[in-house]
């Protein structure tokens, strides 16, 4: 009796582990797509030129 109990709570637990892990990785690309496109923009501001083109950024009029 004692077993089957263990035994159920052993299968529940790894079930809900692998679906928790799960649910968490496609949660974590999908954060991922969003922010990369932010992180290349703020990186292509820091170096002053476009990460992917390699152009020079215009410089901005001073106000």
């Amino acid at each position: 009796m004692i077993f089957d109990y263990l035994l159920f709570a052993m299968i529940a637990f790894l079930a809900g582990y692998f679906l928790g892990k799960r649910l968490g990785r496609e949660e974590g690309r999908e954060e991922g797509k969003a922010l990369a496109p932010l992180l290349l923009r703020e990186q292509s501001f820091a170096q002053g030129y476009c990460a992917l083109c390699r152009a020079a950024r215009l410089p901005s009029p001073e106000r």
